[in-house]
């Protein structure tokens, strides 16, 4: 299986930004946080080398309270290593898919949604019933001429 590798994107604590907030600050650097989807309260602590972009970063209402835009259109989770389990364990990728190159012709994000630009993965996903077997996509994907590798 090949590691999931995150791209700083920002898509997931966009989109988890009205799952969790900061129930109560302890200082500047410490709060605890509710994460709504769990009822988990749990300590966070902003990293010391974020806490110039936690304070002055550029950040929205609606993200996590936590997430800092970058330049460069990167952002940083200000409380990466404190971060909650719900956090922890998200992966917008889960599965890549490679051509007969080896390069990578797409890749799979929740349970079954492909992202991809090549035309003949994409009408080869299409004829993949949702309900098939892990295996048996990759057996349908490997007719195709494609591998594809779970991301864990």
């Amino acid at each position: 299986m090949a590691r999931f590798a995150c791209t700083r994107c920002g898509k997931c604590c966009i989109s988890l930004g009205r799952h969790i907030r900061i129930e109560r600050s302890i200082s500047s650097a410490y709060h605890y946080c509710r994460v709504a989807v769990t009822g988990e309260l749990l300590p966070v602590a902003v990293h010391p080398r974020h806490r110039e972009i936690f304070e002055s970063g550029k950040k929205d209402p609606s993200w996590c309270p936590f997430l800092r835009k970058e330049e460069g259109d990167l952002f940083t989770c200000t409380i990466y290593e404190t971060r909650p389990h719900l956090c922890r364990e998200f992966m917008c990728r889960t599965m890549l898919i490679y051509n007969r190159e080896n390069r990578e012709a797409g890749y799979v994000k929740g349970r079954r949604t492909l992202v991809t630009s090549d035309p003949v993965l994409e009408s080869a996903w299409k004829e993949i019933d949702s309900d098939t077997s892990e295996a048996a996509l990759k057996e349908r994907l490997r007719n195709h001429g494609y591998r594809a590798e779970r991301l864990e």
